[in-house]
């Protein structure tokens, strides 16, 4: 190298350093720099910390669900912990879900994930549920709470201890303390339950409450081991209830009380009105009466009760062992019906107008003032109805009617208690129509009884048979102690003390006494007979038989006086031949000619336009008699005629007298005695003519053997 070019870079060297001097000299010192700020962290064994994340979860290609957080963090087992977070599941069910909360744990698999604080479910149709803790699986997409939650939509609304949500079924299940309440547009209460727990299942619309279930529907109670109310489709009003095991009902405008082992409520669309009831097993139904007074009640294994919008009933329907119950009103008793089935009708506005009972029927009217008890049993049993009264009432099969002593029986019965009436007619297995009492048994082809008196009209074939008894009384004719047959076409009975009027081929009878003729009548206050109409009598006493025919045969009690003879000019009062109840008397008021009467006894046998036969006051026997109006007597072999006979029979003594044209005449074989006034004896051959025994008139005897005076 040439020495000036070794001159050259050390000259260049010194340059470059002087000129590095320099520069340094005119910038200074050089200064550190300070280090950037770290953010703060929320958990320092969080490995990876991340704000606004999202997880979107997919299943087959399909976006199941999205998880939204405000800040996430991630730990180093895969777990994570997110803040402000958000969950939108999207189509469960029909619907998507919203589960907000401020605070969310996550494990490694991201299916169970935890939600604390504030934590809310919300649904697209406005269905919400709210908790302070809760998780949710994302494997069969439910949210869990095991504390305090409550949820509502619209005017339902609730609370419960531990809660289940199923948004693929869309079930919520609360586990302890559920109370469930539905308000109106008003936000007053409509119905309140509570239970043990419930289920709400919001896609089929029922609510469903196990243990100790109650409600509330405005001033009603609701009971029951367990319970189901169906929601309409917007889950804001109770259209159906079901109440299961010890179901009870109590309070209302309508219902006093309702009982079963299950009992359902069936409202209507609004829930505002109940329309049907149904009750099963041991049903039993008290309805509220007018101004708080007791109702109906109903009993049976089942009730079905349909009601009209003005709480009225229109139907009702009972099975196995029923009972209807009607309160007593002023001037009409309580009564009760028991059957094996009923049903009942009616309209709105009226309530049951009428109803039906079948199978071993038991009707029951309790006593009311001086009104007694009746009873009636039959195979079935129709009844009218106005409010709670019973309007009418239509037996048939087997009826048994009972009113105090009074028995009656057929196989149909036509019963009108306001009237009090009761019209029996028809045969069946159990016989045709009878009535008895202590006073009178009727057997009849139909009989019409009115139960106060009681008076009663038989009609065809009538068999009856009259006893004797304090409150009424028989005629003397007959033997007090012993019963008395009477038959007739027809009967008018007027009751104990009153008249009993049979008519058509009418026949009396008691041992070998007997009396028969168109119409009979006995009067039972005053022990008085009249027999009318080709009457007839054959009666026996203690001095013999005496047998008798006329166009009315009477008996006075009072005056022990029996007369044969035509009808009495004047009836008195009780006894007249006259319409009863519709039936006639035959042949009343008939004229007959004179000596129609006739009289065979221990008296001879007398014929007359009438005949009055005087008995003793105390015995059974005739004191005597008399014969008025074309008076002829045979004793013997006597043959008396004139126009009056009066005999008495303790002398068995005639005396006849004659008018001033006819005198008396008696024919003894071929003597013949007159005279005005004639007195002879039965056992003797005295006669007394005109008041001389010895004067006697002997008839003029022509030639030829002596021949008997004709009859």
């Amino acid at each position: 190298m040439a020495r000036w070019q070794k001159r050259a870079r050390v000259g260049l060297g010194l340059f470059a350093i002087a000129l590095a001097i320099a520069i340094y000299a005119a910038i200074g010192e050089r200064q550190t720099a300070a280090p950037l700020d770290r953010p703060a962290r929320l958990d320092p064994r969080a490995i990876l910390e991340s704000a606004g994340a999202m997880l979107q979860q997919f299943r087959e290609t399909k976006k199941d669900y999205v998880v939204k957080a405000e800040r996430q963090l991630r730990y180093e087992d895969g777990t994570t912990k997110s803040f402000g977070v958000t969950i939108e599941v999207r189509n469960r069910g029909g619907r998507d879900f919203v589960v907000s909360g401020r605070e969310m744990h996550a494990d490694e698999t991201k299916k169970l994930l935890e939600i604390t604080g504030g934590v809310k479910l919300a649904a697209s149709d406005g269905f919400t549920v709210e908790a302070e803790y809760a998780t949710f699986n994302e494997g069969d997409a439910t949210v869990a709470a095991p504390g305090t939650v409550t949820f509502g939509k619209g005017r339902m609304s609730g609370t419960g201890a531990g809660m289940t949500y199923n948004q693929n079924t869309d079930v919520l299940s609360l586990a302890g303390e559920a109370h469930v309440t539905v308000v109106d547009d008003a936000g007053d209460t409509v119905n309140e339950f509570t239970a043990d727990t419930a289920v709400l299942s919001r896609q089929e619309n029922y609510l469903a409450l196990d243990g100790h279930v109650r409600a509330l529907r405005s001033a009603q109670v609701l009971e029951a081991d367990r319970g189901l109310a169906r929601l309409s489709d917007d889950d804001e009003v109770i259209t159906f209830i079901e109440l299961r095991g010890n179901a009870r009902v109590s309070g209302g405008e309508t219902f006093e009380a309702m009982s079963a082992r299950d009992l359902d409520l069936d409202y209507t669309d609004d829930g505002a009105t109940l329309e049907q009831v149904a009750l099963r097993g041991n049903g039993s139904i008290a309805m509220r009466g007018e101004e708080g007074a007791r109702g109906r009640q109903f009993a049976g294994d089942s009730l079905d009760l349909t009601l009209a919008p003005d709480a009225s009933l229109t139907a009702v329907a009972g099975r196995g062992s029923v009972r209807v119950d009607l309160p007593a009103r002023p001037g009409t008793p309580s009564r009760s019906v028991r059957a094996d089935a009923f049903e009942g009708s009616g309209e709105a506005g009226k309530g049951l107008t009428a109803a039906r009972f079948t199978g071993g029927v038991e009707y029951r009217e309790e006593a009311q003032d001086r009104r007694r008890a009746r009873l009636a049993r039959s195979n079935a049993l129709r009844i009218g109805l106005a409010d709670d009264a019973v309007t009418s009432a239509g037996f048939t099969g087997r009826v048994r009617f009972e009113d105090g002593d009074l028995r009656a029986s057929a196989a149909g019965a036509e019963y009108e208690p306001r009237a009090g009436t009761l019209l029996l007619k028809g045969a069946d297995e159990g016989g045709g129509p009878r009535v008895a009492d202590a006073q009178i048994q009727i057997e009849a082809e139909a009989i019409d009884v009115t139960l106060d008196g009681p008076r009663m009209v038989a009609t065809g074939t009538v068999k009856t048979v009259l006893q004797a008894a304090a409150s009424g009384r028989m005629p003397g004719l007959l033997q007090r102690q012993n019963p008395v047959n009477v038959n007739a076409d027809a009967l008018a009975y007027q009751g104990p003390d009153g008249a009993a009027i049979y008519s058509g081929h009418a026949m009396l009878w008691q041992g070998e006494t007997a009396v028969r003729g168109d119409t009979i009548t006995i009067d039972r206050s005053r022990g008085d007979l009249v027999v009318s109409g080709a009457a007839r009598s054959n009666l026996v006493f203690d001095t013999g038989a005496s047998v008798g025919r006329a166009a009315e045969i009477r008996y006075d009690d009072a005056a022990r006086r029996l007369t044969y003879g035509p009808p009495a000019p004047t009836r008195e009062a009780g006894i007249a031949p006259t319409s009863v109840s519709g039936i006639a008397p035959t042949n009343a008021g008939t004229i007959v000619p004179s000596g129609a009467s006739q009289l065979s006894g221990p008296q001879g046998d007398l014929r007359a336009g009438r005949i009055e036969v005087r008995l003793a006051r105390s015995e059974s026997r005739i004191e005597g008699l008399d014969a008025y109006t074309d008076v002829t007597i045979r004793l013997d072999r006597r043959l008396a005629t004139g126009d009056r006979l009066t005999y008495t029979a303790g002398e068995e003594r005639y005396v006849m007298t004659g008018v001033a044209t006819v005198p008396v005449k008696i024919v003894e074989e071929c003597r013949e005695t007159t005279g005005r006034t004639v007195v002879f004896f039965k056992s003797t051959d005295r006669i007394i003519v005109d008041g001389n025994e010895e004067v006697r008139t002997q008839s003029s005897r022509s030639g030829g053997p002596c021949q008997a005076p004709a009859r």
